[in-house]
């Protein structure tokens, strides 16, 4: 993928892609022109909630419940790695949202510290199998094993080799690995239609590989430069890699993720190949502003969400042009992180059908999605304004007296006689709104 960077962005700056026509919510009055609603913020002091405007009174305490976490996936001997009928990747049955970086650690020490930042998967590890290469890649098979994360590997260096290999040499190449508990799949092209792989190649390798490894998925990103669905039928998982920033607007995740679920048709999972790294440094200016900062970084992983994401592998962990080298952004990322890690079961819920009836000023800035679990129903909402964005949103169909509570800054939104609430998003905020009944 790094090689390609540069090839990427001639492409698009051509004028391939607008990012500028995003489907709307419902939109009506603006919230600013609501002023019912009061918002209150938690008091670390006490626990409690205090009101911060002449609106309704809080009617009782109010304060964000974290799920029950999500159990460990099995990762101590081989498993079946699927997806289910809502396109939720599976270990042995049981949801799994992939978490993690191109180009992991490959030493014991390194995958540790990657698990511990909360990383579940990592992707790469150098090819296989001539000469050493198979024992190296079994080493960091049961390295990964050991520190409880997974990878998708390269299955071979020459991956067209698979269409001419014996049954016995299929064998020898593919059992080894496939007897250890970490591997997660194989990731077979890397922007396919950027490089013009042939598509009776591609096609080809994915008919083996499901053939002879039907536990694990093969995996393909492509880059939105042109029609995505030219190779969405050569795998059995799709990613794609939107990068924006910092030249064009960062909505352009919702819409690279909206046109790669009209090309899969609900029939597969899409994950997120989400930006990781600087333009700015990847062109030599390593004097400028850093892009994407915290706060960008943040909102792309959380439009990769909401619009349907079902895993999320920035691109990527090592390199100089890595968020990883910017001790800010990297610090406030495995906050996010952690956040997401604290909120997996919320993550791998169904999606709950409820609508919010958003009314603002701009509503093709503003999306949500919601799920429900046990402990709450939560809107995961998400302003793409690089303003402050105000938004009036309609619970009134889960009950009035909630406690509708920001999971990230503990404020708290009280319903209004109409059962609607004002909220209020700075430049590019994401707002998890969990509802308590």
């Amino acid at each position: 993928m790094n090689t390609r960077l540069i090839a990427i962005l001639t492409l698009l700056a051509a004028g391939a892609f607008v990012a500028c026509s995003q489907a709307a919510k419902p939109a009506g009055n603006p919230a600013a022109d609501r002023g019912a609603a009061a918002v209150a913020t938690a008091d670390p002091g006490d626990n409690r909630s205090r009101a911060v405007s002449t609106g309704n009174p809080i009617p009782r305490q109010c304060k964000a419940v974290t799920p029950p976490a999500w159990p460990a996936a099995n990762i101590t001997s081989p498993s079946t790695i699927a997806f289910d009928d809502q396109n939720f990747y599976t270990i042995d049955g049981r949801r799994f949202f992939p978490l993690g970086f191109y180009d992991m650690p490959t030493d014991a020490a390194g995958l540790a510290q990657y698990k511990s930042e909360g990383f579940n998967i990592g992707l790469g590890g150098g090819g296989c199998c001539d000469g050493t290469d198979l024992q190296t890649q079994l080493d960091l098979l049961t390295a990964a094993q050991t520190a409880g994360v997974f990878l998708i590997l390269t299955p071979l260096s020459n991956i067209g080799d698979l269409l001419t290999m014996t049954p016995a040499r299929l064998a020898a190449d593919f059992g080894p690995r496939d007897a250890i508990g970490s591997l997660f799949g194989w990731y077979t092209f890397d922007e396919p239609s950027l490089t013009g792989v042939s598509k009776t190649l591609a096609a080809g390798v994915h008919s083996v590989l499901s053939t002879i490894d039907a536990t694990h998925l093969d995996t393909l990103t492509d880059a939105p430069v042109s029609n995505l669905d030219q190779y969405v039928n050569d795998c059995a998982a799709f990613m794609v890699d939107a990068y924006p920033s910092n030249w064009i607007p960062l909505s352009y995740v919702k819409e690279v993720m909206v046109e790669a679920e009209a090309a899969t048709q609900g029939k597969k999972p899409v994950g997120g190949v989400m930006q990781a790294f600087s333009w700015n440094c990847v062109w030599g200016n390593d004097s400028s502003d850093y892009h994407p900062n915290a706060v960008e970084v943040r909102n792309m992983a959380w439009q990769f969400i909401i619009q349907g994401a079902k895993g999320l592998i920035p691109y990527s962990y090592d390199g100089t042009c890595t968020i990883h080298e910017q001790p800010d952004i990297w610090s406030a990322f495995l906050t996010d992180v952690a956040e997401m890690n604290a909120l997996m079961g919320v993550l791998l819920a169904d999606d709950f059908t409820l609508d919010l009836a958003p009314q603002t000023d701009f509503p093709t800035m503003f999306d949500y999605l919601v799920k429900r679990e046990a402990t709450a129903t939560w809107a995961l909402t998400i302003s793409s304004s690089e303003r402050t964005l105000a938004v009036n949103l309609d619970f009134s169909a889960l009950g009035s007296d909630l406690c509708i509570v920001d999971y990230t800054t503990g404020d708290v939104f009280v319903q209004d006689a109409q059962g609607r609430v004002n909220v209020s998003y700075d430049a590019y905020q994401v707002r998890i709104l969990e509802v308590l009944n």
